[in-house]
């Protein structure tokens, strides 16, 4: 099996890679069975540095705030909040889209209900959550380039009723319909020039089956051709490993497509995923080689690589028996 290895590192102070694949390459292997990926097992990270630098999500900033004096019944939502430099996709270019530092100043609210921060990502120095008093609240302090930032959260809310989360920050304002988020491979909202906000989830009411998170860089090589490297989480944020993947216009299949392999920290195999690609968003299946055992769907910004943190990807995985 081929072993791709990637340019560049996810953020200041990491390595690059020593063996980037060429575009052609890339583009050979669109047209393979899987990619050109297998079942075998693989070296931690893929023996990639610029994969170990990848961020985890954190629980330093983690808080419950429990709802008062509520008889109704409460429904739930998962959801990944990813924000900073996040334009439009650009994938079948040669374009790319400058980063430029922004303050994410702001909050995410509820009408009714309660939000519970399950993790944040790439909270540094200068960054922060308020201490919680309102359920129904977050305030944040948060600052981007060279990655993006983001946040886990578990909403909590009185069913029947608009099921709306409410993002207000200094670079973007915008309500998020959780039933759409959730019915979809995600959403990106577009702030002013480089900035965006791109949220997946999914319905956690009646949660039963495994279902996470994926996230980390979705890589041009060239017009309609790349690579992606990321990270897997459980809906908790926990560390499940990495994933490797390409992405790009397959001419043998004429269809734009994607490929990626997933392994645990040890180097163990996960899974399969295979699925196609079109304006920003991802949809697809994973598995084995053999069958198929749940979904993958997310949205991405494509970007050349570079340590400023442009080309991203968040992705939300489940089991066939977890409805996305």
């Amino acid at each position: 099996m081929r072993r791709i290895v990637f340019l560049g590192a996810l953020l200041l102070g990491c390595s690059a890679s020593n063996n980037e694949p060429t575009a052609a390459s890339v583009q050979h292997d669109l047209d393979v069975n899987f990619g050109g990926y297998d079942d075998k097992r693989e070296s931690p990270n893929f023996g990639d540095d610029a994969v170990a630098c990848l961020p985890r999500f954190d629980a330093t900033f983690a808080s419950n705030v429990d709802i008062d004096g509520s008889s109704n019944a409460i429904g739930a939502y998962r959801v990944a909040l990813l924000w900073g430099h996040f334009p439009g996709s650009n994938d079948d270019s040669d374009g790319d889209t400058e980063p430029n530092p922004a303050v994410w100043n702001g909050s995410i609210k509820v009408d009714s209900g309660a939000i519970d921060v399950v993790r944040t990502l790439s909270f540094d120095y200068g960054d922060s959550v308020d201490a919680r008093t309102d359920p129904k609240w977050v305030t944040f302090t948060s600052h981007t380039m060279p990655f993006v930032d983001g946040m886990i959260v578990r909403v909590k809310m009185p069913t029947g009723g608009p099921a709306k989360l409410h993002f207000a920050t200094s670079e973007l304002t915008t309500d998020v319909d959780l039933d759409d988020v959730a019915k979809s491979a995600g959403k990106i909202f577009h702030g002013a020039g480089d900035q965006g906000l791109a949220v997946v989830g999914w319905n956690d009411t009646a949660a039963t089956c495994p279902s996470g998170i994926a996230y980390g860089r979705f890589v041009k090589l060239g017009a309609a051709v790349g690579t992606l490297r990321g990270r897997l989480a459980s809906g908790n944020g926990d560390d499940l490993g990495v994933v490797h993947g390409i992405w790009g216009h397959a001419k043998g299949r004429n269809a734009d497509v994607f490929f990626t392999k997933s392994i645990d920290p040890a180097g163990n195999f996960g899974n399969l995923a295979l699925g196609q690609y079109a304006i920003g968003a991802i949809t697809g299946a994973q598995g084995d080689t053999g069958s198929q055992h749940g979904k993958f769907a997310g949205v991405y910004s494509d970007g050349y690589d570079r340590p400023d943190g442009r080309g991203v990807f968040v992705a939300k995985w489940s089991s066939v028996c977890s409805p996305m």
